[in-house]
């Protein structure tokens, strides 16, 4: 998903994807998303071999990346789209196009995605220059909770997208073109760095604390 949502931006911001064109940014986002299907399982499986220490399973977690997003925007587009054929709406989608859908996500992105893991399974695994305890260390007790320490460090990353997702979504609603993909660019690359720093500092402090579950915070804080 970043990976596609990077892409399209540098595209669009380089002209290749002019929102004047009908249809031509929706179909390079979903062309890319295909095409990236391959990252999308190396990564997933590597990280699955990573924590675990060995690449048993890595046929269940290609799935679940090949099928866990489409699925639920599948779902959902069929909603919106019962109620516009319930409406009557000359907006809804014909079935031909879904079938077309489907084809495109089961013979291009699952065995891409498929392929892509299996590619993560010969690599060679991280090795880390510690060694793990088998007994789960205790952690002390904290004075605030996570999730307020996790809910404050997020609040970084969105005042980096605020304006422009106003704009974004002003465009949207009132029927206008998004034109501003160069200053998009720009927030994206400012928003993956405010990310990534606000990882650190709050792997940091859980670390200073004593805390070694920092995997999925650090996640939810950026």
């Amino acid at each position: 998903i970043t990976g596609m949502a990077v892409v399209t931006i540098v595209f669009a911001a380089l002209g290749f994807m002019s929102p004047a064109s009908r249809g031509m940014l929706l179909t390079g986002m979903v062309i890319i998303y295909l095409l990236l299907g391959t990252v999308a399982g190396y990564a997933g499986v590597y990280l699955w071999k990573t924590i675990k220490g060995t690449p048993e399973g890595w046929r269940s977690v290609a799935w679940w990346n090949a099928c866990f997003f489409p699925g639920i925007v599948f779902v959902v587009l069929t909603f919106l789209n019962f109620l516009l054929w319930g409406s009557k709406s000359t907006g809804a989608i014909p079935i031909s196009l879904y079938f077309i859908l489907l084809s495109l996500w089961f013979c291009i992105s699952v065995p891409l995605t498929l392929f892509g893991g299996f590619l993560a399974t010969r690599a060679e695994p991280i090795q880390y220059p510690v060694r793990t305890n088998q007994i789960p260390r205790e952690i002390p007790a904290r004075k605030y909770p996570s999730w307020l320490l996790v809910l404050g460090a997020g609040t970084l990353p969105f005042g980096t997208l605020f304006i422009e997702l106003f704009f974004i979504l002003s465009s949207i609603w009132l029927g206008r073109f998004y034109y501003v993909f160069g200053f998009l660019f720009v927030v994206l690359v400012l928003l993956v760095i405010v990310c990534a720093e606000v990882s650190v500092v709050l792997t940091y402090m859980h670390l200073c604390v004593e805390d070694w579950r920092w995997w999925w915070k650090a996640f939810f804080a950026s």
